[in-house]
């Protein structure tokens, strides 16, 4: 694959991932391996404020069932 088609899919997953935590650009030494990291951080950030929602809204559904 031509570096330059590489170098575009890799901008466009940037833009889709957003900002590299600097945690996680200390810690892994490609872009790719970054990209991946904060990907993965993303969704468990994404995973814990899931709970956090249905937590609330459990406790609402409990409360109009009251």
């Amino acid at each position: 694959m031509p570096t330059q088609q590489i170098d575009q899919k890799l901008s466009r997953a940037l833009e889709l991932v957003g900002p590299i935590d600097p945690e996680i650009e200390e810690s892994w030494p490609t872009l790719e391996e970054r990209i991946l990291a904060q990907a993965l951080e993303n969704v468990e950030l994404a995973e814990q404020r899931l709970r956090q929602v249905q937590e609330l809204v459990g406790e609402r559904a409990l409360v109009e069932a009251s």
